[in-house]
């Protein structure tokens, strides 16, 4: 590790997926702060220069930058297609060179069904293993606390994501079957585990976030025209600790823990959000989670409510209820002995992501209450 708690990673090659998404977009950026590495970087996409064009503008998007572009080399294919959409040269080339695969590409949504998505999510990873074995590379596969689904009370490290949490979306038993591949590979003998996030959180020195999709922002930018956030606890990871994190447990000695959970030890009071907007002039107030449901069933009856009113519930669910509590004692005490200690989600910090999304256009600038 180095001084500030970053891994140092010494592979000279490794590939990286998901680099245009929201945690792998940090995740190249760290890998290119941190080490010497090159870094292959396998975009959805026709051409060389398109995925290119496609890592740049995501670095662009969170406030990152590509502090060293000649170490990155972006890969055409398609996480979905046979031999990730690269020709059986480019693939056997490829699985020469990397020493090490972090496969954090995923299609994310909660809504579809497990079959439209097994093509990226599971028959990809079944692809990156194939390529993975090929070479010898160690791999780290970034998952979700999504596989456990509406399981009830505390789940770790060692709690298995069993078949009998099938209250869970499609995407989660995509995840849950893609964990069942990597684990067997490293029972096989391939140096391989898995990395569980929970709910990743902006950055917390800038403040950027992803909006488009996440729940909780949809929950918060509510409160703008309800006036009300349910009382509840959340937790957040913000992405620049979980990317160091991933990194930290990818330079770890092979032999280490097959699984490994990477989220915030402290959940974050919704009461904090409230007094994040608070200090911009938004009055928002937090109640208890049942008056918070009567209150939006009084205002979803009034006849030019916003549809989106009589949709929170449903969002609120997913945010905070029907969940079990993701625990990470073995991990979180691995990261301390590494140096990596989890930033603070406080008022200041939710204030940075209520300024950011302010910023973007997701939060209005103007409290308005129709």
């Amino acid at each position: 590790m180095t001084a500030n708690g970053r891994a140092a990673v010494a592979d000279s090659d490794i590939l990286l997926t998901g680099a245009t998404g929201f945690v792998g977009a940090f995740l190249l950026r760290r890998l290119l702060e941190s080490s010497a590495v090159r870094v292959h970087c396998l975009v959805r996409s026709m051409t060389e220069p398109e995925a290119m064009e496609r890592i740049r503008s995501a670095q662009i998007a969170y406030g990152l930058d590509l502090p060293d572009q000649a170490r990155v080399v972006p890969v055409a294919g398609d996480l979905a297609a046979a031999g990730l959409g690269l020709s059986p040269e480019r693939f056997d080339d490829l699985a020469r060179s990397v020493t090490t695969v972090i496969h954090a590409a995923a299609r994310v949504n909660l809504v579809m069904p497990a079959r439209m998505l097994e093509a990226a999510n599971v028959a990809g990873t079944r692809e990156i293993l194939r390529l993975a074995r090929q070479g010898g590379a160690a791999v780290r596969f970034i998952s979700t606390s999504e596989v456990f689904g509406r399981a009830r009370g505390v789940v770790d490290e060692d709690t298995p994501a069993l078949d009998c949490y099938e209250d869970t979306s499609g995407y989660g038993r995509t995840k849950r079957a893609a964990e069942s591949l990597v684990l067997q590979a490293r029972r096989d003998g391939l140096p391989a585990a898995v990395l569980r996030l929970d709910r990743v959180a902006g950055d917390s020195r800038t403040g950027a976030c992803q909006s488009d999709g996440d729940d909780l922002w949809l929950l918060v930018r509510s409160a703008l025209s309800t006036g009300v956030l349910p009382d509840a606890l959340v937790n957040l990871t913000p992405v620049d600790f979980a990317a160091d994190a991933v990194l930290a447990l990818t330079a770890a000695p092979a032999g280490s823990e097959p699984i490994a959970h990477i989220c915030h030890p402290w959940p974050t009071r919704m009461t904090d959000v409230a007094t994040a907007l608070n200090h911009v002039g938004w009055p928002v107030r937090v109640l208890p989670a049942t008056e918070w449901a009567m209150t939006l069933q009084r205002l979803g009856e009034q006849p030019d409510c916003d549809p989106m009113v009589r949709l929170l519930p449903i969002i609120a669910d997913r945010v905070m209820g029907g969940r079990p509590l993701f625990r990470a004692p073995r991990t979180t005490a691995t990261l301390r002995r590494l140096g990596l200690h989890h930033p603070p989600v406080d008022v200041p910090l939710l204030g940075k992501y209520v300024r950011h999304l302010t910023a973007t256009g997701f939060l209005p600038a103007t409290y308005h209450r129709g």
